[in-house]
């Protein structure tokens, strides 16, 4: 198993956008209106600073990143492939580290994630994320989104 992170190429949102997971599919389109490949560049062009993707034995699994909205408030996300989760032990850990220097950087960080995409709620659960709000009608399609939140002093 070769599994590790880099920063991110444009060429990993054409990769990744071929193999993304139903959830995260249904997901960005729930949202935004956007297919794979629009959502991954639009995601990669608004957080370049932190940009990574996930590698497995050569293959794009997963990218992350940060939007910065200002000095102490940043919007995280992940898309990735059926194989993101392949090694959850060591995705988990990759995953604490990140979000700790993410958290060093931003006092608050938030999001959405769609009520239907269990494995990304369940992710974010673990990571200590608090989900403050339901949101019956958000982004493009009007589907029910949670609200979700980790802050550096709470």
């Amino acid at each position: 198993m070769n599994y590790y992170i880099r920063s991110s190429k444009k060429d990993d949102c054409y990769n990744l956008s071929k193999t993304m997971r139903k959830g995260d599919v249904q997901e960005v389109f729930a949202s935004t209106g956007s297919n794979p490949v629009q959502a991954l560049i639009k995601a990669y062009l608004s957080s370049h600073r932190h940009c990574y993707s996930i590698i497995l034995d050569n293959e794009v699994v997963g990218m992350f990143g940060i939007n910065r909205v200002n000095e102490n408030v940043g919007i995280p996300w992940l898309l990735g492939s059926d194989k993101l989760t392949q090694h959850k032990l060591e995705f988990y850990r990759k995953s604490v580290e990140y979000l700790n220097t993410f958290m060093d950087e931003y006092n608050v960080l938030f999001n959405y994630v769609d009520k239907r995409n269990w494995q990304a709620i369940r992710w974010l659960k673990g990571l200590g994320f608090h989900f403050t709000k339901l949101v019956s009608d958000y982004g493009y399609e009007k589907k029910p989104f949670y609200e979700f939140i980790k802050a550096r002093y709470v």
